[in-house]
């Protein structure tokens, strides 16, 4: 049986939950509203104006908008504050989530994001958990965002984990893939060749079953037993 040496996960309800599960909204403003704020009260611009400022920038469907900040004159310290303080009322960090993160670092399992959040957009969101800063977060190795390999289609492409494989150069049997939207995130891993497929329902009664060639579990917890067990 392969040993585990690198983990792909998803961010959004995965590494993350939702205070609110039935209205799983993620902030009050969106990133682009809170840089056009952060543009207006640099310049003393419109909003219309700092919008043209931002979209001069590059290209929004494939560039995070934190690249734009140096451009733009804004601290990236204050866009990142601003960001997490309206995500810390919709979002949380499960106390499942960093246990599971200790675990990995102890073993020298290898993290890396595989989600449509950019890495800047990964941080924030853990800070809030307070497991990440604006310039890292110590539980993680490496991200692999959406547009990474510039595909329109970003992480739902056909080619976005096939990618990831030949990148890295990793030995698909070695990795692991964990969501929590198995169309989006462990059956398009498993179709990859990825060996192991995670998805991630906290809500489930069960603590685990298979389907779909992949393993479902109700938490990070669980997931720590079956890999001490051995089941994966």
């Amino acid at each position: 049986m392969s040993q585990i040496r690198n983990i792909l996960m998803d961010v959004d309800g995965t590494m993350t939950d939702y205070l609110d599960p039935d209205n799983p909204a993620m902030m009050s403003l969106s990133p682009l509203a809170h840089l056009e704020n952060l543009v207006m009260k640099k310049h003393s611009v419109s909003r219309e104006e700092a919008r043209r400022r931002i979209y001069s920038c590059g290209d929004t469907a494939i560039q995070c908008l934190s690249e734009f900040l140096p451009a733009l004159e804004v601290d990236l310290g204050d866009y990142f504050k601003v960001m997490a303080e309206d995500l810390r009322h919709f979002i949380f960090i499960p106390e499942d989530t960093v246990r599971f993160f200790h675990y990995l670092r102890e073993k020298e399992i290898k993290l890396y994001t595989a989600s449509t959040n950019s890495p800047f957009m990964t941080l924030v969101k853990l800070s809030v958990g307070g497991i990440a800063d604006e310039h890292s977060c110590p539980f993680l190795t490496g991200f692999y965002p959406g547009c990474m390999f510039k595909d329109p289609q970003g992480k739902y492409s056909p080619s976005y984990y096939p990618d990831i494989l030949k990148h890295s150069r990793f030995d698909p049997d070695a990795v692991m893939m964990v969501g929590d939207e198995p169309i989006r995130d462990m059956l398009p891993a498993l179709k990859a060749g990825i060996r192991y497929g995670i998805t991630i329902r906290r809500r489930q009664k069960e603590k685990w079953f298979r389907q779909d060639g992949g393993i479902y579990v109700n938490s990070f917890d669980v997931l720590t037993e079956l890999m001490e067990e051995k089941v994966l």
